[in-house]
């Protein structure tokens, strides 16, 4: 698994963004935050809830319900966020600081 990739969990298909450290490979569950179409989000905050393009749709991280699953839970990589890291950590950052 990487970071920063989003996955399908589970037999519902749901959508992932994987966060956890690549440096923590060997455990049997990843860090998760689910990712939800900004339709369906109601009131999104802006530095929770970053936006993300995935196949031409727009998601929304739901950071504040972070969560882990097994990996056996987890499918295969879908898209690759590397490039939004700082925007995706920083959402992060801001459940666990406040800032």
């Amino acid at each position: 698994m990487t970071r920063f990739h989003v996955h399908r969990i589970g037999n519902d298909g749901s959508l992932a963004l994987d966060v956890q450290s690549n440096l923590l490979d060997a455990l049997t569950t990843r860090v998760v935050v689910p990712l939800a179409p900004v339709g369906d989000v109601a009131t999104p905050v802006s530095r929770l809830n970053a936006r993300l393009a995935i196949d031409g749709e727009t998601f929304a991280m739901l950071t504040q319900f972070i969560t882990t699953v097994p990996v056996s839970a987890v499918g295969p990589s879908i898209a690759d966020l590397s490039a939004r890291a700082d925007e995706i950590t920083a959402a992060t950052d801001f459940l666990f600081q406040g800032f």
